[in-house]
């Protein structure tokens, strides 16, 4: 049977165990029932198929009809005709082999049932208790919850039975901040599914509006139910952190996804597969697929979000971009303002003595990443001003091997003269940045041989410039200026094993970085990481990766 259902119960009679079909199944062309038939004297033969309706007194035959002619052997299709399956109705179907000459004796019974009905979904107008729930906006309720606290929205969802007969019954929920759910996953089903209300964390201060969507067993989907509600700000809440892209002051996992998209995971080592939309695939540079791009976030390039902006570069293109968090939709989280960044010119100083093999632009890039503000990791109250990140790179050079650089921001959306890290030895190695791997209070950097697996953990050397500009005005920032130490902190962890590789911070919550990893299934793996050794000695350490 077509479309495909898992259990059509051949031979039973338990109609409790009988498999759904939603709405549309009712139209011309929507359902197909087959079966393989064969002859042992002719070459082809047909399928006549009897479709009942055990929902009516006598269980007429509502339907028959005969397949075309196939290949003995082969699979015969009978479509069901339009207007047939009814809402509620519970429905049995047999079949004989045809050649022309002779027919088999039927096939057992096979049995489904049709819902046509999608659930109802509904949102209150008011709640029980503001002090654990969110109420919704200009209903003259308060909330006592702040911004960075769990709330619950309570909800109601049925599964209608218009004909009095079956209904599949509420199978799933989902819900997000995004208006756009992630395709093919986010359903919270069976046991998995909230009874009554959904633990939400908001990630910013004022209007949230989430989104919410009931499924059915039969696969009908409720209309997207819309619930805004008001969220004041939390002057004790946690500070900032490095790495978060969504407000929840926790380092997320930004990177493509199955279809296409580009993906946000919150806390993945404790929630898994747990991801909202952060860009459409429409919303890429070129309008392609995310896993055409390289990603990085670490501090935003602009002086005062308490989020990662978006760094986003295409293998040759000469282009690099940043995608303002938040952008025109004010969630946070959700990529869809691009701004250009241009290549500074590379100058010969003391910090940087060497230019050779510098490219104008941005087509030789292999690999990027945001580190943070180069001297601290701490965003607190005093350190508003340490948000802007530095950018390390990989670029080509006339050897064919690459290059490491560091590019230091020195206003909003602007980068100063990059400084050469190390002039070769970086052509295959990902770049990856884990903020605070050695416990000095500064971001290191790690690297991925991707042919032998070997991950490597290093620290920056970092000092203070000055420069001034045409107008006379002096600016100091801080630069990396050269790799102070490496070691090696796993071996492995190969290109062919993980296609793609981050850390983005603390995911497990132990206080160091850990490491995530994307198979080629596109399942997200994490390894926790833990310091050993001194400040002045560092080591570290992964143990994993966590299924």
């Amino acid at each position: 049977m077509e479309p495909a259902q898992e259990n059509q119960s051949c031979g039973s009679d338990d109609s409790a165990a009988w498999s759904w079909l939603g709405a549309g199944s009712e139209q011309s062309q929507a359902v197909a029932l087959t079966a393989t038939v064969s002859s042992p004297a002719q070459a082809q033969a047909r399928m006549w198929t009897h479709l009942r309706d055990h929902s009516q007194s006598g269980e007429p035959e509502v339907a028959t009809g005969s397949s075309e002619l196939v290949a003995s052997g082969a699979v015969a299709t009978w479509w069901v005709p339009g207007g047939v399956l009814q809402d509620g109705h519970a429905y049995g179907w047999s079949a004989v082999a045809d050649d022309g000459v002779d027919t088999s004796g039927p096939t057992s019974t096979c049995h489904f049932k049709v819902d046509l009905t999608a659930p109802v979904l509904s949102l209150p107008d008011t709640v029980a208790d503001p002090s654990t729930q969110f109420p919704p906006s200009g209903n003259g309720q308060v909330t006592t919850l702040r911004v960075g606290q769990s709330g619950n929205v309570p909800f109601t969802v049925a599964d209608p039975d218009p004909s009095g007969l079956n209904s599949s019954g509420v199978a799933c929920l989902r819900w997000s901040f995004d208006p756009q759910f992630a395709v093919g996953d986010g359903w919270k089903c069976g046991s998995a599914m909230p009874a009554g209300t959904i633990s939400v964390t908001p990630g910013h201060w004022g209007t949230n509006v989430l989104y919410v969507q009931a499924e059915d067993n039969a696969g009908n989907v409720s209309p997207v139910g819309q619930y805004s509600f008001f969220v004041p700000s939390n002057p004790n809440g946690a500070a900032p952190v490095f790495g978060d892209v969504n407000g929840d002051r926790m380092p997320d996992v930004v990177t493509a996804g199955p279809s296409g998209d580009l993906r946000v995971y919150t806390t993945p080592a404790a929630g898994g597969q747990q991801s909202t939309v952060g860009a459409a695939m429409a919303q890429s540079p070129n309008g392609d697929s995310w896993a055409d791009y390289r990603t990085t976030h670490r501090g935003s390039l602009r002086n005062g979000p308490d989020v990662d902006d978006l760094i986003v570069h295409k293998d040759g293109d000469s282009w690099l971009w940043v995608y303002r968090n938040p952008g025109n939709t004010g969630v946070k989280g959700v990529f869809d303002v691009r701004s250009g960044l241009a290549k500074p010119a590379c100058v010969v100083t003391a910090e940087n003595p060497d230019c050779t093999g510098y490219q104008a632009s941005w087509s030789g890039t292999l690999q990027i990443a945001a580190i943070g503000d180069p001297t601290s990791t701490d965003l607190g109250p005093a350190n508003t001003q340490k948000r802007r990140t530095g950018l390390v790179t990989t670029e080509t050079n006339p050897s064919g091997d690459a290059a490491l650089w560091y590019y230091p921001a020195i206003s909003d959306n602007l980068f100063g003269n990059p400084v050469r890290l190390a002039a070769t030895g970086w052509k295959d190695r990902d770049l990856i940045s884990p903020g605070d791997w050695a416990g000095q209070g500064r971001p290191g950097l790690w690297a991925r041989d991707r042919v032998t697996g070997e991950l490597t953990a290093s620290t920056f050397v970092v000092t203070t410039i000055s420069s001034t500009d045409e107008d006379g005005i002096t600016i100091s920032y801080p630069v990396a200026t050269g790799i102070a130490t490496t070691k090696t902190v796993a071996t492995g962890i190969t290109a062919a094993a993980w296609p793609r590789l981050g850390s983005d911070g603390d995911l497990t919550g132990n206080g160091a970085p850990a490491l995530w990893g994307i198979t080629p299934q596109g399942v997200l793996q994490t390894w926790t990481g833990s310091r050993t050794g001194t400040t002045a000695d560092p080591g570290f350490a992964l143990t994993g990766p966590n299924v």
